[in-house]
């Protein structure tokens, strides 16, 4: 019986360290983001970042970006392409989010105060991953 105490506690030790290490591994990393993709068009990229965040992110309807809409500025003729994440009716407003590409290779910032909220994440993940060409949701 002593023996089994004893095991009980070591068990309990290594089911919470796996619980704490795999909510580790899966946090998402919120904030502006800055990053360098391998790429050597700014305008391409946010063009393939613009559509998948249109399919993704609002024609589905999903709950985190109801509230808002993207306005795409990829005229490169006035500066650095951008896409503008705004409050759905209000496109005249102030922008919550501004995802802008430059350079080459192509250097993505985003900014705004959407990126210092919980679905900064979010945000965060699928512009890398689309900015990289993943197209999927």
């Amino acid at each position: 019986m002593k023996r089994r105490v004893a095991l009980l506690p070591r068990a309990a030790t290594w089911i919470i360290a796996g619980t704490v290490l795999s909510s580790c591994a899966t946090e998402r990393i919120g904030g502006p983001l800055i990053v360098e993709v391998d790429a050597t068009n700014a305008t391409t990229v946010l063009a393939n970042v613009n559509e998948n965040a249109q399919r993704c992110w609002f024609r589905t309807g999903e709950r985190a970006f109801r509230q808002f809409a993207v306005i795409p500025e990829l005229d490169t003729r006035i500066g650095s392409p951008r896409l503008l994440v705004v409050e759905r009716g209000k496109s005249a407003g102030l922008p919550k989010l501004v995802i802008e590409a430059n350079g080459n290779p192509v250097r993505i910032t985003t900014y705004g105060p959407l990126a210092n909220t919980a679905i900064s994440g979010r945000i965060n993940d699928d512009v890398l991953a689309w900015s990289a060409g993943r197209d999927s949701c």
